[in-house]
């Protein structure tokens, strides 16, 4: 009976020994974020050696044109238009 139950427990050390995780175990939410920050910093690298972004520039740009002179460019483009229309319309038929 002593050799069954010296038997049954090296079976149960053996199981447990088995069933433990083998090396370090990792948590995958802290590798998630640590390659999350990686590929951040990664992305500011590529930024930095591409020159960083665009200067913007600090001159006012151009009022649009004034009322009047709009609507007179207006009505031209459109008067265009409507002249290029015919003229389409008359190949078509």
């Amino acid at each position: 009976m002593e050799d069954i139950n010296e038997q049954q427990d090296v079976a149960r050390e053996i199981n447990e020994a088995i069933s433990r995780p083998y090396g370090e175990t990792y948590d995958e939410d802290e590798l998630l974020a640590e390659l999350e920050e990686l590929e951040q910093e990664d992305m500011e690298d590529n930024l930095r050696s591409m020159g960083g972004l665009p200067s913007v520039p600090s001159a006012r740009l151009p009022s649009a044109p004034s009322g009047r002179v709009a609507h007179r460019a207006t009505a031209r483009r459109r008067g265009e238009d409507e002249e290029d229309m015919r003229m389409l319309a008359s190949w078509g038929s």
